[in-house]
């Protein structure tokens, strides 16, 4: 009887003991972590542009819906997870590209400006399969993958809503081959700093921001940080951070987090040129402008925009990852003024730094039209020179004493170019007249 009372006693303090523990160990994302392998050759790690959220919302070119991976032109493409090729071929600005539905996960991945297709639709692809090489094709700056991952295509594009790689995946540092399970070994003492101890918040989040066991994304997920929301930091190192959130201790990477109180951005544009009033039409214009900010600066957009703020074809975008970047070494080369029809239009520039904000630094309304005189403003004689005669033949138009004004005569006569010739233009010539012969 006695050890029947004993094992009955064993079995009610098993169950407290295990009902005691399921409260007290923090409760973690039930999103379990998905393993994938670096979509390129291990030794290219720089992410030239970074995912946009705001891509969820507006759905636009001008919110980045990937992450951009600098390599070398001709370099391996790797599936980052198995799954089916659903097309391989030209996708307008994209260039070519590969597409991957994974059943299993329910989304695709997409791999963009590719010199080269190593697969075609409908192939079974596992983890780590060659399935295209660098390139720069469709409006790309350079050799680079675009790499994304969505849950729906539309007209064979990838759609919303769009997920950020870097948060929906777990990498494996060896691309070419299988992923491996990480390492749930903590980090050996490191060198962090407690000066970065403070209040956080996620920057650039969609999903949610891995906690893990130590720095680097080759240790294991432990637990997980939702978009915005708030958490601590004891201490970091600017690329990995101690962090604290609902109760779990481990590291984020500092990339995807910033202070609440951040620092603010000082961005700015210097000696930058901008068409104003009316342009001729066929006429060059150089574009210049040195954009600055005390962070770095991720993307520059922008060129001419028809009135409704619909984008023309002279429209461009850079990634400069630099707190320093000139409109001349990019933007001068692939905006054609000349090349635009009659019409008005907005010249416009826009920047973007690490601070997640977008600052409109230009934006210039004109006229593209073939209503301009290019000549001696005022001559109306057409002698190339301006003298009392000229002065005689626009008081006489303004008197209505000649109407036999020319369209050349006309457009010189506009001195102070606000479409119309009048008593007030009359007047700048007179002072025009009166210089020249000072």
């Amino acid at each position: 009887m006695k050890n029947l009372i004993r094992r009955a006693a064993a079995f009610l303090l098993s169950i407290a003991v295990i009902f005691t523990v399921s409260i007290c160990v923090p409760t973690l994302n039930a999103k379990a972590a998905v393993y994938a392998v670096w979509p390129t050759e291990a030794k290219y790690k720089n992410i030239t542009t970074y995912f946009d959220p705001a891509r969820n919302t507006y759905d636009t070119s001008d919110h980045h819906n990937a992450i951009d991976i600098e390599a070398a032109g001709g370099s391996n493409i790797y599936a980052a997870y198995g799954g089916e090729v659903i097309s391989a071929d030209w996708k307008d600005a994209y260039g070519y590209m590969v597409i991957l539905y994974h059943s299993d996960l329910g989304v695709y991945t997409f791999y963009a400006h590719a010199s080269q297709l190593n697969v075609s639709a409908g192939a079974k692809v596992k983890q780590g399969d060659v399935i295209a090489k660098v390139g720069s094709t469709g409006q790309s700056s350079g050799n680079h993958l675009h790499f994304g991952v969505c849950d729906k295509l539309l007209g064979a594009f990838p759609s919303r809503t769009y997920y950020d790689p870097l948060s929906y995946f777990v990498f494996s540092d060896n691309a070419g081959g299988s992923s491996s399970q990480p390492s749930n070994t903590p980090a050996a003492e490191c060198g962090c700093s407690e000066d970065y101890a403070e209040l956080y918040t996620t920057k650039n989040v969609v999903t949610y921001l891995n906690i893990r066991s130590g720095h680097g994304t080759n240790t294991s997920v432990i637990g997980q940080i939702p978009a915005n929301a708030e958490f601590t930091v004891t201490k970091g190192d600017g690329q990995w951070a101690h962090v604290e959130y609902n109760g779990v201790k481990g590291y984020a990477s500092m990339d995807y987090m910033q202070r609440k109180e951040e620092i603010k951005s000082g961005m700015k544009i210097e000696n930058q040129t901008a068409p104003e009033e009316t342009v001729e039409i066929g006429k060059p214009f150089s574009i210049k402008g040195v954009i600055t900010s005390n962070l770095k600066i991720t993307k520059v957009s922008g060129g001419v925009y028809f009135r409704n703020g619909e984008a023309t074809s002279q429209c461009a975008e850079a990634a400069p990852n630099d707190v320093k970047y000139d409109l001349s070494s990019y933007f001068d080369k692939n905006i054609v003024f000349n090349a635009l029809y009659e019409g008005e239009y907005t010249y416009k520039i826009v920047a973007e730094d690490t601070s997640g904000q977008a600052y409109t630094l230009v934006s210039s309304d004109f006229v593209i039209s073939s209503d301009v005189y290019s000549g001696v403003m005022g001559d109306l004689s057409d002698d190339g020179k301006l003298s009392v005669s000229d002065i005689v033949l626009l008081q006489d138009y303004i008197l209505n004493k000649s109407d036999k004004f020319t369209k050349r005569q006309y457009l010189a006569s506009d001195m102070n170019k606000d479409g119309t010739v009048d008593v007030f233009d009359l007047v700048e010539l007179k002072k025009a007249v009166i210089a020249v012969s000072e």
